[in-house]
């Protein structure tokens, strides 16, 4: 069940075997220095009290390993001053290490999330970028027929305003000559 919960989890984050074996390697040896120092420590302190429970050092150390997996079953329990004050830093040892752990965990979920939502993002911007190329070309063929058309009007109006002059020539040579006649007449 815990194999197939863990390659699961494995296969979802996506982590590199280094560095999962790094974290797991630094938080696993951290705890079994911790539990290795303090299992005789507790040992000695509770072996001083009269009413305690810890007896050998696999109690010790099953009551180290309980603590700093903040787990505590209740079978053994520190007694003695030294050993309940030795249990304070070990409990916030184990809830330091079981915090970096959720910690990584986390930064690994949420790195997979953000890069899930950068590649989104990548793949959005993409498919806009190829809607504005799209209508860049589309608008550029526009543009091209607006300047053919643009072009053949300039031509038909150049030759509008040829026409137009060599009529205004006309009419300026037809009035002068009607001028003239009506001037001619005026004087008979």
């Amino acid at each position: 069940m815990f194999s197939h919960l863990f390659r699961r989890l494995f296969h979802t984050l996506h982590p590199s075997r280094a560095q999962l074996f790094g974290v797991m390697s630094v938080l696993g040896g951290v705890t079994l220095a911790v539990m290795l120092i303090s299992a005789p420590l507790m040992l000695h302190f509770e072996s001083l009290h009269p009413e305690a429970n810890v007896k050998n050092l696999g109690d010790a150390l099953w009551l180290t390993f309980m603590i700093v997996t903040t787990v505590g079953f209740g079978d053994f329990y520190p007694v003695s001053l030294g050993g309940r004050l030795m249990a304070v830093p070990l409990a916030a040892c184990g809830i330091g290490l079981f915090g970096t752990l959720a910690g990584y965990l986390g930064s690994m979920i949420l790195d997979r999330v953000v890069r899930a939502a950068t590649t989104d993002m990548l793949h959005e911007q993409n498919s806009r970028i190829e809607t504005l190329v799209s209508q860049n070309r589309q608008m550029a063929v526009a543009i091209k027929q607006i300047s053919e058309e643009n072009s053949e009007l300039n031509r038909a109006i150049v030759a509008l305003a040829k026409q137009n002059s060599a009529l205004n020539q006309k009419i300026d040579a037809d009035t002068n000559e009607i001028l003239e006649l009506l001037q001619q007449q005026h004087k008979l």
